[in-house]
């Protein structure tokens, strides 16, 4: 059961990715989260370091799509600022926002999908039920919602015990 808090990846933050990397590692599609791996929980724009990560990303080629648990006016207005389709409500970390990620961008190799996030409970665990390849990023802020504060803490336990088992992946994607 502990595997399926596994990251594949570490890295601390999605603008350390290269293409170079990706295609290394045979990526052609990128599941992102919003919510503290895009932009800060409180945020309502990327910073331009994250878009210019973006626009270097879909001039490589890759596709994107953004995942969130979240929804509304304020994921609609993210999606026009990068330029990309996402899946909201997506009830992370069960598989249907996943599925719904990949059937909407015809997805039929999931060996060739990365998704990217910064819990293992929302999504780590989501992408290895589907057998998706998983790379955690450090969180981009402190502030979140009440529910993912609380199931921080059990993150910890959980990431002390795969560091423990040697499971956890070292950082770096360079």
């Amino acid at each position: 059961m502990l595997h399926l808090f596994c990251p594949d990846f570490r890295c601390e933050n999605i603008t350390d990715i290269s293409p170079e990397w990706l295609r290394a590692n045979k990526v052609k599609t990128i599941i992102l989260d919003v919510d503290n791996t895009l932009l800060p929980w409180d945020a309502s724009a990327p910073t331009s370091a994250h878009l210019a990560w973006i626009k270097k990303i879909k001039s490589a080629g890759l596709r994107l799509i953004l995942l969130s648990n979240n929804g509304g006016k304020r994921l609609k207005n993210i999606c026009s600022l990068v330029e990309l389709p996402a899946v909201s409500w997506a009830a992370k970390p069960l598989p249907l926002g996943f599925k719904r990620a990949l059937h909407g961008l015809k997805i039929k190799e999931r060996g060739e999908v990365l998704v990217i996030g910064d819990q293992l409970i929302t999504d780590v665990l989501g992408a290895k039920k589907l057998g998706l390849k998983v790379l955690l990023v450090e969180s981009l802020s402190k502030k979140e919602f009440i529910i993912t504060r609380l199931t921080r803490k059990i993150e910890r336990v959980v990431i002390n015990k795969l560091a423990k088992k040697g499971l956890m992946p070292k950082g770096g994607t360079k």
